[in-house]
C-alpha cells in the first residue's frame, strides 16, 4: 500500500513491494526459507495492469498507463511456502471514493461475506457462487459478474474445482480454496478482493489477513 503513488507505473510499485514482502519472509522464515516451485520469485506482489479502467479485465497484463487520482486498483499479493501457494487480492482506490466507487465497493465486499459464510463441510461448491449472486442480484449489479467466485488452489495457483454455477464438488476438511467474488465495469474498474481459506471441521479459516474495509484501502 505504501508504494501506491499517483503518477508512478504500477511494474515499479509491483517489484518494489515484491521485494519488500520476499525479504520480510526470507527474514522469518530464516534457515526454513526454500523455494520449490519455478519462478523467479516465491512472492508476487503487484496490479498487473488492472489500474482504473484495466481493474475491469480480471486477468489484465502491464500497460503504459501509470496510476492516477481517483483509479481503482486491484492489487494481488502470491506466495509460495513449501510448494504451496496462496493469494491475497485488495481493491484500492486512489484519492477519495465517489458515490459509484462505494457502491461497487460495498456490493463486492457484501458478496465476499455471504460466500465466506457458505465454507464448510458437506456444501457444495456451486453453493459458494449461488450466495455470492445472490446478494449482487439483490443490488440490482448482476451483469457486472463476469468471473469465476472462486477456485482450488495448493500446488497450483489454480486448480480445481471452481466455485461456479453447477459445480457438484462436496467440501471436505483440509480442502484449500480463493474466494474472490468481482464486480467488473467495461470502461470503468473492477473490484474484486480475494483471500485464501481452508475448510475445517465447523467451518474454514483464513489463511490470508488484511484490512478489507474501504477506509484502510484508500491511499
Amino acid at each position: 500500500m505504501e508504494n501506491i503513488a499517483s503518477g508512478e507505473h504500477d511494474a515499479i510499485i509491483g517489484l518494489k513491494a515484491s521485494y519488500e514482502a520476499l525479504t520480510g519472509m526470507m527474514k522469518k522464515l530464516g534457515a526454513r526459507y526454500q523455494q520449490l516451485r519455478w519462478g523467479l520469485s516465491p512472492v508476487v506482489v503487484g496490479c498487473r495492469g488492472q489500474v482504473g479502467p484495466g481493474s475491469a479485465v480480471p486477468h489484465a497484463v502491464f500497460s503504459k498507463r501509470r496510476i492516477r487520482r481517483g483509479d481503482v486498483l486491484v492489487t494481488e499479493a502470491g506466495v509460495e511456502v513449501g510448494g504451496y501457494t496462496s493469494e491475497l487480492e485488495r481493491t484500492v482506490i486512489v484519492g477519495k471514493a465517489g458515490s459509484r466507487e462505494k457502491k461497487y465497493f460495498e456490493t463486492m465486499l457484501r458478496a465476499q461475506d455471504a460466500a465466506l459464510s457458505t465454507f464448510k463441510p458437506g456444501v457444495a461448491c456451486s453453493q459458494v457462487e449461488a450466495a455470492a449472486r445472490k446478494t449482487v442480484e439483490a443490488a440490482g449489479l448482476t451483469g457486472a459478474l463476469r468471473h469465476h467466485v472462486g477456485h482450488g488452489i495448493g500446488i497450483d495457483g489454480h486448480e480445481l474445482p471452481w466455485l461456479d454455477p453447477g459445480e457438484k464438488t462436496i467440501m471436505k476438511t483440509g480442502m484449500v480454496f480463493s474466494c474472490e467474488p468481482g464486480l467488473y465495469i467495461p470502461g470503468f474498474a473492477g473490484f474484486r478482493h480475494s483471500d485464501t481459506i481452508v475448510i475445517t471441521k465447523n467451518g474454514m479459516n483464513f489463511i490470508t489477513h488484511y484490512p478489507r474495509d474501504l477506509e484502510k484501502l484508500t491511499v
